[in-house]
């Protein structure tokens, strides 16, 4: 398979990985290591004329342009939940050049997994996002570096909710930045394990 690839069908969703040799739901998102390596091919013609399957030919932007945004995301590997659908969302507006979007859906995203995990004890929809905070912290469901993250992503969020915003591409950046950080902290799989023949095992370095 040319480099890059990791012998994976399919680069974008939910997939099913082993887990030192069990199977385990994920959500992964490779699409950035195809773009890196379409960047460094020579373009042709009709790959100026025509996005890969990457990217949809239909947008007036250059594909070049959404290849090159693409390429500053880091892949992921991440445990499968009902936030993985909202985090994939950010990155693709991010990708798109939508800005504000992104920022929003990192917000959003940040809140959907908060709530998630402090709903086995008590937070329901009622609860403000302050209090859910505090149900994570009371009962230590979250590192204290993801909360303050957290509390970090709710300001910025709310800047442009209502539309404070003045930096929206380099504020787009950031808020991906916490995003990955969380992940990395909180729901990568890569976090405690290392890819052995193609398997997942706990890294015993940790």
């Amino acid at each position: 398979m040319p480099e890059g690839h990791y012998g994976w069908i399919q680069e974008c969703g939910e997939a099913l990985v082993s887990v030192s040799g069990q199977t385990q739901a994920a959500y992964v998102d490779f699409r950035p290591n195809t773009a890196k390596r379409e960047l460094r091919e020579e373009p042709s013609k009709d790959s100026q004329e025509q996005s890969s399957g990457l990217l949809s030919s239909a947008l007036a932007e250059p594909p070049h342009n959404r290849l090159e945004r693409l390429s500053q995301l880091p892949p992921l590997l991440m445990e499968d939940g009902p936030y993985c659908g909202l985090i994939r969302e950010a990155r693709d507006v991010f990708v798109d050049g939508h800005f504000y979007a992104c920022v929003a859906m990192c917000g959003i995203s940040f809140e959907r997994f908060q709530r998630d995990k402090a709903a086995p004890y008590g937070a329901t929809r009622k609860h403000t996002m302050k209090q859910v905070r505090s149900m994570l912290q009371e009962n230590k469901v979250l590192l204290s570096g993801t909360l303050d993250l957290c509390k970090k992503m709710a300001d910025l969020r709310n800047d442009y909710a209502h539309g404070h915003g003045l930096n929206p591409k380099e504020d787009a950046l950031k808020a991906l930045a916490w995003m990955h950080s969380f992940i990395d902290k909180e729901t990568n799989l890569m976090r405690d394990y290392v890819i052995v023949d193609g398997i997942l095992h706990r890294d015993i370095k940790r």
